[in-house]
């Protein structure tokens, strides 16, 4: 495909020869964040994140019509433009051809050739027709495709644009280009008037304006002229390199182009606004996507649409600099390769037109019926001459649905009779009889309790086989998936749904759950579909380990985050409660990116419209890049490789034990890779980080042009490999194919795509393959199977290895029963006693069954059926005599082969260890490695050995579409069972969020092709560099975390309540401190009340923390606050709960608060140094505080005043009367207060040492039990005081 016509140099960047753009092979490079320039910064955060504006109240905009306009599959899209007077789009193509679309369904109008071989530059609508602009002609077309004129003249060299006056100037059409003069042409008369001098850059771009005609030049300059004289008026200096795109409307200016830094073009992320009124720039707005093209929307003051080179648009508002973003980016739903090259927006603002170098036109429209203007001219149609359709007597295809019916006086043979013509209705089914026998009549309505075989409010109706109307529930009530095998998803693999008792948490069996030593992940929080990577990244021990040694001072950081958890994780093994990811899952709904790729989740969306398999991939290539980008490190060294990065495993197997020159130190020799036979040579300027040196594989990109040959070689870091599968055919089937292979390929896949060449200065097919100079320690993959084509081919393997398994199988028990037949069983198992067969129905691993050893099977034939053998019925259910199995049986289904993954895990397409190989030439060759030989198998020159270490996967059960979920098989080392206090060995594991179940290693690989795909693998080298190996958590929390004590609130307290540890104050071990903290409800609790008045919580309600308070419990400065923080939160607070809590709105808001606000990232290292440091906590209720703080303390860290004063078998005690009983106090009068609350926990906890000292203990607490019985345990005179 040509695309020479499509200019992107000089006629539409307005760039000249000398202007290159970075080696990225794109000039839109620098436009995304993490690439080159100025980038989005790691963790940085819009102020308009939270803004949702809906645009117009037609909606928003969506993609109602993509064309292939004419020539389209030779020429692109160059010009484009929206018919002012009636409803028309007109297009013109690098091939010089205008095209007319009608309506806003682009029903093709008129198409003609305006010139041979030049393109068309630029389109303008007037009331005699369309005006055309080639780089040396100008053309006018009526609507009709009549020609009216062409105009050519010696100043006509190189024109780019062109612009008709409004008012009293509408005669005028003014033409500008890649020359020094601007051409005024008169409409009327159809003759050249005059030119205007405009300097050496030319004019590129012109946009009418009630005051000024304003005009662009290559050097980002914007020139303001008077329409009278044309003389210069004004000027802005928009860009420092060059002007992609500026619009005018009202009191605004808004530009997009290119700046120079460090001798290259890069694009500005901003939107330049200039204020007309005032004659300067305005804040500049930045735009969620890389601006190339905009124009302003007409109708709306302000509105502009900003639109990037690969399809991506937005909505912004110009007056409004601090709240720009009106709406999320828009996708042009386009190839990859293609490139917008032009869009317009209709006068009524309900459309937008885009046309790609592909040759396709896109229409976005909003609203049920959009119009291009609001009062158009009616179009004219061509006059259809009247046809009358024959029909010849021999034709035998013809409809005869034309012929006139014919109404006979006589009844037809369709007139049914009346009987069978009546409206009959469904039976009501009888009431079950158990219900009836339990029921209680109340009045006229009768109460029975559920019996649970049926579903609430719903009466099922059974109907035949062949008769009834089929049920429109979601839900596959056969169970089977579309090729019609049947489905059985095993318990430990469905989604996981509690419901709570009144107390909530604390009285439910986890056990039944989990009964290993390890802690799972609670799911009943947003976005808790990543819990099964969470918990992969959690068994990775270098990246645990690095997680865990992380601090910074960012508020949002997910590397802390991780840390945090995965300590909650440790210190929560053998406790058998879940640990939650609440801070980690808010620290990420705070970034941008997650929001706009769309990685955030809410509570009202539908799990059955939801691709988790696809959203859990991208997961994993965000975070991983997220972590990476995080923990960067800039760590050069002179020969290109960094000090600290691990050599590759196959390096490391030739280590020198012996060498006294630590590995830091070293200076290793640089590689050269031979690509084509050229020795490529390149130094590693790479960004380092830690997580890096885990999953990073050193790579080299080579781009190269197919034209000119032209070749760009990068080195760069790569975290992880998308799988990417052969195209399958089921005409011409690729035969079977290993895992490996699968692998091998996709780490170096070539492909072609749409680049810009810098040899050439423009678009051409650029040749893409990558090299290798290092393995990546650990090989993070995802698995993709986003197509039917992917699917397919994944279950084409799985058919092929499954069928030679079958016919093996079949052919070795043949030969069991042919020896049987001639040596006699006993005879043959003398003369092959180590002889055994396997067999596929050897029971089922979804669905357990008690299995009836050998010629135990039952004996009843049960009743024959009628037809005897001569029945053809594949699925009839009767007993035919002179059947396949014996005597007799019954009709059984053809099984689909695909259905044996059903009975057994033994066999498999995916290996549990892969060996591979790095090539001189920087290729990787990849091996399967058979269970066998992954035991005994060692690291050699041949290869080194990647052990699979962790699969997620989709589970997708038919019956229920709503409920599918992600789990994790995770290979769980030594260490983490050294550290559970079990057996030093590794095992696999089912991590289903709180149920963790442990299997055989043949189930991570074991994927029925019904209900589970694998989504994303982990394989680890099995020999690590030493640097890795020895990674060890270190706590990276020290007393400095005390040091610092800001406050978020702009206003000034009114007073300090508490008083900073001094250094010789910090609590050491078995030191007491006094806690309490304050909540606010984020989402209200969910419960069902059923009809007999039973309540049930479905979902307990999401608190937050507002404020943590703790206090000395020793020491002359004893009762005294040290610690009194009110917590900042951006999430919507939808309770305050300021009756429990004391905390009113303003308090947690930094611009109105006097309160001593900081961030929860602040306080939280706080409690965690005094964790780690062993001090014991005193409190009430400290299992539910630390629990929504997203902390676990070792049990023998908590004095809970709540168990203190508990007898068995009795309700708990709250505090308030606990301190009435024991204090004589009087607290929580009118709201709480956790200075208050926690000063009251230590009296009581002191209390009770001096009554269990003097050992009254127990009789105080029965004359508890009876105070509190009789006053109804309440504080007496409380009521009157209120």
């Amino acid at each position: 495909m040509d695309f020479s016509a499509v200019q992107f140099g000089d006629e539409i960047l307005g760039y000249d020869g000398s202007n290159t753009f970075s080696e990225e092979g794109t000039a839109y490079a620098e436009m995304y964040a993490g690439e080159g320039g100025e980038g989005f910064p790691a963790g940085s955060e819009f102020p308009h994140d939270s803004q949702e504006v809906e645009f117009m109240n037609g909606g928003d905009y969506q993609e109602s019509q993509t064309v292939l306009v004419d020539g389209g599959d030779r020429f692109g899209v160059s010009a484009v433009t929206v018919d002012r007077k009636e409803e028309l789009v007109w297009m013109g193509n690098s091939g010089g051809h205008v095209t007319s679309y009608l309506s806003t369904e682009l029903m093709k109008y008129t198409s003609f050739q305006v010139h041979a071989t030049e393109e068309i530059r630029d389109l303008r609508s007037t009331d005699a027709g369309i005006l055309a602009l080639t780089p040396t002609s100008l053309n006018l077309w009526t609507r009709q495709g009549t020609p009216v004129f062409s105009h050519r003249s010696p100043q006509l060299e190189n024109m780019q644009c062109m612009l008709q006056l409004g008012g009293n100037f509408s005669h005028r059409l003014l033409l500008g280009g890649h020359q020094g003069s601007m051409v005024e042409y008169d409409l009327t008369r159809q003759e050249q008037t005059r030119c205007h001098q405009v300097g050496e850059q030319g004019c590129v771009i012109l946009r009418d304006h009630a005051r000024f005609v304003c005009h662009g030049d290559l050097t980002g300059r914007i020139v303001l002229h008077d329409p009278r004289t044309m003389r210069q008026e004004h000027y802005f200096q928009a860009h420092t390199g060059s002007l992609s795109d500026f619009d005018v409307l009202g009191n605004y200016i808004a530009t997009c182009g290119f700046s120079n830094r460090m001798g290259q073009m890069m694009g500005d992320q901003f939107v330049m606004v200039f204020d007309l009124r005032m004659m300067k720039l305005s804040l500049p707005l930045r735009a969620l996507v890389p601006p190339f093209l905009l124009r302003f929307v007409p109708g709306l003051s302000s509105c502009l649409a900003v639109v990037s080179p690969l399809g991506h648009w937005q909505l912004m508002d110009a007056g409004q600099p601090d709240n720009a973003i009106m709406s999320m980016s828009y996708q042009v739903n386009c190839s990859p390769e293609s490139v917008i090259t032009t869009f317009d927006v209709a006068s009524s603002s309900q459309a937008l037109v885009f046309g790609d170098n592909l040759g396709s036109l896109h229409l976005f429209s909003t609203g049920n019926k959009p119009t291009f203007n609001n009062f158009s001219q009616e179009t004219i149609m061509p006059d259809l001459p009247e046809q009358v359709q024959t029909m010849p007597l021999t034709d035998s295809t013809s409809s005869t649905a034309s012929l006139p019916m014919y109404y006979p006086t006589s009844a037809l043979l369709s007139d049914w009779p009346e009987q069978y013509m009546r409206v009959r209705y469904r039976p009501t089914p009888p009431v079950d009889p158990s219900l009836l026998a339990s029921m209680k009549i109340v009045g006229s309505i009768g109460y029975a309790p559920n019996l649970h075989n049926r579903k609430r409010n719903q009466v099922p109706y059974k109907f035949s086989r062949n008769k009834g109307p089929k049920s429109n529930s979601n839900e596959n009530s056969t169970g089977k998936n579309e090729d019609g095998i049947a489905v059985h998803v095993p318990w430990r693999y469905r989604k996981m749904e509690i419901k709570y008792s009144k107390l909530g948490m604390d009285d439910f069996d986890y056990d039944q759950y989990n009964r290993t030593s390890f802690s799972g992940l609670d799911m009943s929080l947003p976005n808790s579909y990543c819990n099964p990577m969470l918990q992969m990244f959690y068994y990775v021990a270098p990246l645990r380990a690095l997680m865990m040694s992380h601090l910074c001072e960012r508020e949002f950081c997910l590397v802390c985050e991780l840390g945090f958890l995965f300590h909650m994780l440790d210190v929560s093994m053998g406790q058998g409660i879940p640990c939650h990811a609440s801070n980690f899952l808010r620290a990420f709904r705070t970034i941008p990116e997650a929001s706009a790729m769309s990685l955030t989740l809410s509570d009202q969306d539908n799990r059955a419209k939801i691709n988790f398999a696809l959203k859990i991939q991208s997961w994993n290539r965000f975070v991983l890049q997220q972590l990476h980008t995080e923990t960067l490190e800039e760590r050069v060294s002179a020969e290109g490789r960094p000090p600290s990065l691990p050599e590759t495993p196959q390096e490391a197997l030739t280590e020198d034990p012996q060498a006294s020159q630590p590995a830091e130190t070293q200076v290793p020799e640089e590689k050269a890779i031979v690509v084509d036979g050229k020795t490529i040579e390149c130094q590693d300027k790479r960004e380092f980080s830690p997580v890096a040196d885990i999953f990073g594989s050193h790579t080299v990109s080579v781009n190269r042009c197919t034209r000119c040959n032209h070749e760009i070689h990068k080195e760069t870091t790569s975290l992880l490999v998308n799988l990417s599968y052969p195209e399958f055919n089921s005409d011409s089937s690729p035969g079977s194919i290993p895992f490996s292979s699968v692998v091998e390929r996709s780490m170096s896949l070539e492909q072609t795509r749409q680049a810009w060449c810098d040899s050439c200065t423009r678009y051409q097919p650029i040749e893409q393959w990558r090299r290798y100079k290092k393995l990546p320690n650990i090989l993070a993959m995802n698995c993709g199977l986003d197509s039917a084509q992917d699917v397919k081919f994944w279950r084409h393997q799985f058919e092929i290895l499954l069928t030679e398994v079958r016919d093996k199988l079949k052919k070795e028990e043949g030969e069991k029963k042919e020896a049987e037949g001639k040596y006699g069983s006993e005879e043959r198992e003398n003369r092959f006693p180590d002889r055994v067969t396997p067999s596929l129905s050897t029971g089922s691993p979804s669905t357990p069954s008690k299995r009836y050893p050998e010629n135990s099977a039952p004996q009843a034939q049960g009743r024959p059926c009628r037809y005897g053998n001569a029945c053809s019925r594949s699925d009839c259910r009767f007993w035919h005599p002179g059947r396949d199995g014996g005597e007799g049986t019954y009709c059984q289904q053809p099984v689909h082969v695909l259905s044996l993954l059903d009975q057994t895990m033994e066999y498999s397409w995916v290996p549990l260890g892969m060996r591979a190989k790095l090539n001189e030439n920087g290729t990787v060759s990849l091996s399967d490695i058979s269970k066998a030989e992954l035991e005994e198998g060692v690291e050699d020159e041949s290869g080194v050995i990647y052990d699979l270490v962790g699969v997620v996967s989709h589970i997708c059960d038919p019956r229920y579409p709503d409920k599918n979920n992600l789990v994790a098989c995770i290979k769980v080392g030594p260490s983490y069972h050294v550290q559970a206090k079990v057996s030093s060995v590794s095992h696999w594991y089912l991590l289903n969020d709180i149920s963790i179940q442990p299997i055989a290693p043949e189930e991570a690989i074991w994927f029925p092709c019904g209900w589970k795909t694998p989504c994303v693998m982990y394989w680890q080298c099995r020999q690590l560099p030493q640097e890795i190996q020895s990674l060890g958590p270190v706590n990276p929390i020290t007393a400095d975390v005390f040091g610092e004590d800001k406050s978020l609130a702009q206003r000034g307290r009114k007073r300090i309540t508490f008083t900073p540890l001094t250094a010789d104050e910090m609590p050491g071990e078995g030191d007491l401190v006094a806690m309490d903290a304050e909540f606010v409800n984020l989402h209200q609790e969910e419960a069902e009340i059923r009809s007999d008045g039973t309540r049930t919580t479905i979902k307990p309600s999401h608190k937050s923390v507002a404020r943590i308070t703790c206090i000395r419990g020793q020491g002359p400065l004893e009762g005294t606050p040290f610690l009194d923080d009110y917590i900042s939160t951006q999430e919507q607070v939808v309770d305050y709960l300021t009756q429990f809590s004391g905390i009113k709105p303003g308090d947690l808001d930094a611009n109105f608060s006097q309160k001593h606000l900081t961030t929860l990232k602040s306080t939280y290292v706080k409690l965690r140094y005094l964790v780690d440091k062993g001090v014991k906590f005193v409190g009430h209720g400290l299992k539910n505080d630390f629990r929504v703080i997203n902390m676990t303390v070792p049990m023998s860290q908590l004095i809970d005043t709540v168990h203190l004063f508990h007898m068995s078998h009795n309700r708990m005690v709250s505090l308030k009367f606990l301190a009435w009983h024991f204090l004589k106090l009087k607290i929580q009068s009118v709201t709480h207060d956790s200075i208050e609350d926690a000063r009251t926990a230590l009296a009581l906890y002191q209390k009770y040492c001096q009554l269990k000292a003097s050992g009254d203990l127990v009789m105080e607490l029965q004359n508890l039990y009876e105070a509190g019985k009789k006053a109804q345990w309440k504080v007496p005179g409380e009521e009157e005081e209120e």
